[in-house]
């Protein structure tokens, strides 16, 4: 076995797709030391910078210091903390769906409301980019996989019909954002389609939780359609700033997944400062409007930066930003000549992306000031003309 693990290892490398984990300790919102240098971070995805607030950090010790370091059992067993049950509620209400029901992470989410909601009969439709956690969810259910083309509605339809007078149930599987390029789905077609085939609807709005929509709660309140879809899975961990995923659906769904659902049932419960912290995270989201708004201002400077510069960001519109390379090694080359300037950014590679895709993946937060975007552009522009892409 490790004369075969070795021999993929070199194929790896010889690709200029080998990975290996850079150890960092975080000094703030949007700084992170690296090998003992000072980096700027443009890969995080805690668009508010509420992780490091200093009231969600106190609401995760007062957590600690009530309930413990861990709760050390899974949530069917005595997990299910009272902090639970008040973090479901204020998540549905926020969502506005009747129902909420928290897993350990979004991986962890999406494969046990996938695999344990679909049967052998049924069939799900699946946009060809979805995140990893989606296309393993997929594999792992029963169901017939039918792929249809990257937020193509037309290809979406024309698949549905065929396998309308299927004795199954259908299924529409979906981002929201998209985790790679950073554009939307065309959810209100996808709505129409619910509408006009009977087909259930299941999203992932991971990345557009806190972001997007007049009160920031994500795509489906952007696009006038809050509250409406068959299951909605969304995470703590990025926007909200804390660890963690939700589903929501209706009692019934709930129900269901609560007594079916593995990676539900047979996971070890969140820690409680993670739970304290989500609370607080969430209720300083809906009170004050005033994070969001300030991302967005660092939003559309640096794509206005970028944009002047020459930079093609193709359909992403929020704080997912992909500069496509395309040859993997000149990904990495571009990542190299922005360490060397102390910017901290990540190559994104085959089997993250499709190959030919390699890219450079930013992100933008809160805590961005300009004259951080402004070193930033200047120092990508500079790594872009290294690999000849402007």
């Amino acid at each position: 076995m490790i004369d075969r693990l070795r021999s993929h290892i070199e194929n790896i490398k010889e690709k200029g797709n080998y990975r290996f984990l850079r150890y960092i300790k975080p000094i703030s919102s949007t700084r992170i030391v690296y090998n003992s240098k000072e980096y700027l971070n443009l890969c995080s995805n805690s668009y508010l910078s509420l992780h490091n607030h200093p009231e969600v950090i106190k609401a995760a010790k007062e957590a600690t210091d009530i309930y413990g370091a861990g709760i050390c059992s899974s949530r069917s067993i005595s997990g299910s903390i009272d902090l639970y049950k008040e973090l479901e509620r204020e998540t549905a209400e926020y969502k506005s769906y009747e129902k909420a029901l928290i897993f350990s992470n979004g991986y962890l989410a999406n494969i046990g409301i996938i695999s344990t909601l679909t049967e052998k009969d049924d069939v799900i439709f699946s946009d060809e980019l979805n995140h990893s956690s989606l296309i393993h969810s997929i594999r792992l259910s029963r169901a017939k996989k039918i792929i249809y083309k990257h937020r193509d509605i037309n290809d979406l339809e024309e698949k549905i019909k065929k396998e309308k007078k299927r004795k199954g149930n259908l299924f529409v599987v979906t981002e929201t954002v998209f985790s790679m390029d950073g554009d939307v789905a065309p959810l209100k077609e996808i709505y129409e389609l619910k509408k006009k085939y009977d087909v259930n609807v299941i999203v992932d709005d991971a990345h557009g939780t806190g972001v997007f929509g007049e009160t920031g709660t994500g795509i489906e309140e952007m696009l006038g359609l809050k509250g409406l879809m068959d299951v909605h899975m969304a995470t703590f961990g990025k926007a909200i700033g804390s660890y963690g995923a939700f589903v929501l659906s209706n009692e019934t769904v709930i129900e269901y997944l609560i007594n079916r659902a593995k990676t539900f049932m047979y996971t070890t419960a969140l820690p409680p400062a993670a739970i304290g912290a989500s609370l607080k995270a969430l209720h300083i989201i809906k009170n004050d409007l005033s994070y969001r708004k300030d991302l967005w201002n660092n939003i559309d400077y640096f794509r206005k930066k970028l944009i002047e510069a020459g930079f093609d960001l193709k359909d992403s519109i929020g704080p997912i930003i992909p500069i496509v390379v395309g040859d993997d090694r000149d990904a990495v080359t571009m990542q190299e000549e922005l360490f060397k300037k102390g910017i901290f950014i990540q190559a994104i590679r085959p089997p993250t992306v499709p190959a030919g895709t390699s890219r450079l993946r930013l992100t933008i937060v809160r805590d961005l000031t300009k004259d951080d975007i402004d070193y930033a552009v200047s120092s990508i522009v500079e790594a872009g003309k290294k690999v000849h892409i402007l």
